[in-house]
Order: structure tokens, then C-alpha cells, then sequence
């Protein structure tokens, strides 16, 4: 049997790609205009697939004078909390996911404990959301179905701000950290801050990368300077401003909330009661390894759900590769 294929006239595909080349034209001549005027002159890093880059700047802003960090000598609980939420499988209405959160204690300079909590199964359908509990709207909901990363972290979300929450209705004075700038618009917070018990109690987003870091005079002034220092950028309700612990260390993100004292007085117990190798905090970096999930748990989380839920487990092949082929050009 024949099968006959009928091919575009040889004129009418010249036309065809000589339309979309003419549109392609106009929008790239609209960009160089623009992003002349925007990108002239300024620094710039390229992106490496996705890592996490750090700028060294050697330009150093006169007009940025930066505060020193001394460190208050008077114990407090610093209590650092992260989270992640991976997906574990899906139905044809629906996804399972797997979300875990950890805290890191420090006191008086170490890390003294750690709680991990989870994993916590959580089932997103068009029923909506049971695991946790989270009231969504119909649009939230599509969303949520539609895009595992979406759903992944609105889960993690959640899931820290209850754990941040708690720890600062504590009576204890207790300063608080969170992976993340506290002003993210898809970030625990999006929606409003919560409020300490405790007078002195702080909540303090730390973030890892932010294109603050960009701000060229201050994070080489920082830098350059020696001991711990900091920078205030915003002194909205919430503080935001780069800070620097140790003389070698880098300088990061920070946003700082519900603090009763001063800026430097805050960030000087935080100094003191944990410890921060290459400038970042022991108690959030534990707290990270902490909530991240292994092969291994992925595999008993798997086992377990299949055996609980008498799953039929459904023989599946590697769509991506077979349907785009093994080419890694670029790669």
C-alpha cells in the first residue's frame, strides 16, 4: 500500500519562512534597542546551567560605609528551619508527594540539636489537597495538578511556615532563620508575616543567591572589609540588607523581621550563638542536608505506599528519551 504525502509547493514554504524570518527580525532588532540601553557597560554573569554563581568584585563604593557585627556575648536560641518535598508518583487525577522539613539548633557559637520531621505524604487531586491542611481555589488547584513544581513548592511552603510559625510562638526568645528571602512573591511568606510571643524574637530570611548580590560598590566594599559587617539596603517593615560574618566569608541576602532591637544588636547575637564556615550559618546548612531526601528514601517511600495503599504498580518507559532521540549537541 502506497501512501501519498502531498508536499508544499516550493513557493508558498519560501513565503511561509520568509514571514516568520521577518517577525523573528523585527523582535530581535526591538531587543538589541532595548537591551542596549538596559545591559551598556554593566556587569554580567553568564549563566552555567543552572549552578548557584557568585560575583568577586573588585570595584569598591566610597559612598558605602559599612557597619561592623560585634558579637553579643549572651546566649540565644538561633533555630534554623528548610524543607523539600519531592514527587513520589501520580494517578490519573492526580500526584503523591513526599515532603520533609528539619531544624538546626546552634547556642553560644555550635550546633547543639536537630529535629527532622517527616516525611509527610501529601495528595494533590481535583478533589483538592489531603495530607496537609491548605484551602485552595479552583485555580490554585489547576495549578497545582498541572505543574509538579508549582505543587512542590506551594507543599514546602506551607510546610516551613507552619514550622517557623511554631517555633516563634515559642516563650523562649528564639531567633529564627529561613531558607529564602522573606519578600519573595512565591516564597512562605507571600501572603503576611507572622507575629513572635516572645518580645525579642526574629525571624531572619537568609538567602543564598539574590541579584542584590549584584549591587557592585557594596558587596566589594563588604568584601574587602575585615571582621563581620553588614549594609542595610531597605528599612521598610521589612529590613533587607547585605551582611558579611567572618573576614573570609561571603556576603549574602538577609531579611529581617519582628525584631524589637536594633539591627547590629540582632545580627550580633546571631553572631555569637552560631557558627558561619565560609559566612554561611552551620544550623541552616544542617538543616538543609537534613530535609533533603536520598535514593534510599525515595525507594522506602515507594515500598511503602505500595504496600499501604495496594497500589498497581503500572510498567512505565522514558518518555523524554524516546521521544526527542539521544542527540546531546551543545551538551
Amino acid at each position: 500500500m502506497a501512501i501519498s504525502i502531498r508536499a508544499l509547493p516550493e513557493s508558498d514554504t519560501i513565503e511561509l519562512l520568509d514571514s516568520v524570518a521577518q517577525e523573528l527580525r523585527q523582535g530581535y532588532e526591538e531587543l538589541a534597542i532595548s537591551a542596549e540601553r538596559e545591559l551598556s557597560g554593566r556587569h554580567f554573569i553568564f549563566s552555567r546551567y543552572g549552578r548557584e554563581l557568585y560575583p568577586y568584585f573588585e570595584e569598591v563604593d566610597a559612598a558605602v560605609v559599612p557597619g561592623c557585627i560585634f558579637p553579643i556575648k549572651e546566649g540565644r536560641l538561633v533555630a534554623s528551619v528548610d524543607s523539600s518535598c519531592v514527587l513520589v508518583g501520580e494517578t490519573s487525577d492526580g500526584a503523591l508527594y513526599a515532603a520533609r522539613a528539619a531544624v538546626g539548633i546552634s547556642y553560644e557559637g555550635m550546633v547543639r540539636r536537630f529535629v527532622r520531621l517527616g516525611p509527610v505524604l501529601i495528595y494533590v487531586s481535583r478533589s483538592g489537597v489531603t495530607g496537609i491542611r491548605a484551602e485552595v481555589t479552583s485555580l490554585e488547584l489547576d495549578a497545582l495538578i498541572s505543574d509538579h513544581s508549582v505543587a512542590e513548592r506551594a507543599i514546602r511552603n506551607k510546610i516551613e511556615r507552619r514550622v517557623i510559625e511554631s517555633l516563634l510562638s515559642s516563650k523562649e526568645e528564639v531567633v529564627v532563620m529561613a531558607d529564602g528571602s522573606l519578600k519573595h512573591p512565591f516564597g512562605q511568606f507571600s501572603g503576611s508575616l507572622p507575629s513572635p510571643r516572645a518580645r525579642n524574637n526574629c525571624l531572619i530570611g537568609f538567602s543564598k543567591s539574590s541579584n542584590l548580590i549584584l549591587s557592585e560598590g557594596a558587596v566589594g566594599s563588604l568584601s574587602r572589609a575585615r571582621g563581620a559587617t553588614y549594609h542595610v539596603l531597605d528599612e521598610g517593615p521589612v529590613i533587607t540588607l547585605l551582611a558579611k560574618f567572618c573576614t573570609d566569608g561571603l556576603v549574602f541576602r538577609l531579611d529581617l523581621v519582628n525584631s524589637k532591637e536594633e539591627v547590629r544588636e540582632t545580627l550580633g547575637r546571631v553572631l555569637w550563638n552560631d557558627a558561619f564556615p565560609a559566612g554561611y550559618p552551620e544550623s541552616l546548612k544542617l538543616a538543609h542536608h537534613l530535609s533533603v531526601f536520598t535514593k534510599a528514601d525515595g525507594e522506602a517511600i515507594k515500598a511503602l505506599v505500595t504496600r499501604r495503599f495496594r497500589l498497581r504498580r503500572v510498567p512505565t518507559i522514558t518518555l523524554r528519551r524516546i521521544a526527542l532521540g539521544g542527540f546531546n549537541g551543545g551538551a
